[in-house]
């Protein structure tokens, strides 16, 4: 677990545990379309325990059945005091150490979801990108002693977190480079088990859009079924099997097939 102290800039968008955004300027949040689309310009987002009201929310335009599930959600006022993260813009992701964040459902890597309860305190994993696409960056979750690639954070998804920031740390800090959006299991399990692989969308495809979303309004911009991601925790208590976030309400989600 991590205090929510060391992630001000992440903001809880439909409840603790219910989708997250990451300020990526002063006035404006990077989520996934399928929370976004839930978001009301009407409500207000607790950002570091002041809230802001939402002035616009911008789906991509090509968002559709899990395509393209990135949103950008602008601010009414800037935010004080709390330093934005910037986007990964380098496209050599694969092999690389992501760092999930994430306050949702939890369990271990042979519960899964079917195991997994709820607290709403933040989590983190590492894992490694396994793969890249246009569109997504993979990473698969593995059992203890399965093989080299693993960390020792190791950690994938299913329920609670959708939207939650995936990091790379280069030299100026973390940079978000994925955004947690579904995830698929392993065969004859269930979401959040070991053997299962976990997708975020990756940010790296979508910069000339984000710039583009953030230029147009006040506030800077961003060059500084069931499913979901998981996150791990490294408590001794565990006995070192991953505990899972699972990323994304199921109702907002689903598993691939």
């Amino acid at each position: 677990m991590v205090q929510d102290s060391e992630f001000p800039a992440l903001v809880d968008l439909l409840g603790v545990g219910d989708c997250i955004g990451t300020l990526i300027t002063t006035r404006h949040l990077l989520t996934v379309a399928h929370c976004a689309e839930d978001l009301e310009t009407s409500q207000s987002l607790q950002v570091a325990g002041t809230a802001h009201g939402i002035a616009t929310i911008t789906l991509h335009p090509q968002w559709v059945d899990w395509d393209y599930d990135i949103a950008v959600v602008a601010l009414e006022e800037p935010v004080a005091d709390v330093t934005p993260y910037p986007l990964f813009t380098g496209t050599d992701e694969q092999g690389q150490l992501l760092t999930l964040v994430g306050r949702g459902l939890h369990a271990t890597g042979l519960q899964g979801e079917p195991g997994a309860s709820t607290d709403g305190l933040l989590r983190r994993a590492t894992n490694l990108v396994a793969s890249t696409s246009e569109q997504w960056l993979e990473v698969r979750f593995e059992a203890p002693g399965s093989g080299e690639s693993i960390t020792d954070l190791e950690g994938v998804g299913a329920a609670g977190d959708s939207g939650g920031p995936a990091f790379i740390g280069t030299g100026e800090g973390l940079q978000v480079a994925g955004l947690n959006s579904w995830g698929e299991p392993p065969a004859g399990g269930a979401i959040g088990q070991y053997g299962g692989s976990d997708y975020s969308t990756r940010v790296s495809s979508f910069a000339e859009w984000i710039q583009e979303q953030t230029s147009s309004s006040p506030g800077g911009n961003a060059s500084g079924a069931d499913n979901g991601c998981a996150c791990a925790d490294s408590s001794p208590a565990a006995n070192w099997f991953p505990f899972v976030l699972l990323l994304g309400l199921a109702q907002r989600r689903r598993s691939a097939l």
